[in-house]
């Protein structure tokens, strides 16, 4: 009898559990936890660097070719981000390199807050 209980405790287990992992998101620009062991990280905010590839004709993203960062453990990739704000696109131009803020805004999500010309010397 205890051993057909904890069987029912486990298949129960997977039943709550199961559905939210199998469909959580790891898309190509969802990379919060990118190599973080903790998922409940208190950091809501990272610095980058990079240059603009692309931008959404609505404003409403970017695509940068950014340097590593830190703070996410995030190797240089090149990866679509969310704008915050579409007036944050203004004045981008493509191949321009720009610093950035992140800011968290999920548990995998991200989106860019403030962007701007990155001080070259």
């Amino acid at each position: 009898m205890k051993h057909i209980v904890l069987q029912m405790a486990v298949v129960a287990s997977f039943l709550i559990t199961g559905p939210a992992l199998a469909n959580s998101d790891h898309g190509h620009g969802k990379h919060a936890n990118h190599g973080a062991t903790d998922t409940h990280q208190e950091m809501r905010t990272a610095e980058g660097v990079g240059t603009v590839q692309s931008i959404a004709e609505d404003g409403s993203s970017v695509v940068l070719a950014h340097e590593p960062i830190a703070e996410l453990r995030w190797p240089a990739m090149t990866m679509q981000i969310a704008l915050a704000d579409p007036v944050l696109a203004d004045g981008l131009e493509v191949d321009s390199e720009v610093s950035f803020v992140l800011r968290q805004i999920g548990a995998t999500d991200y989106e860019i807050s403030a962007i701007a010309p990155a001080n070259t010397p």
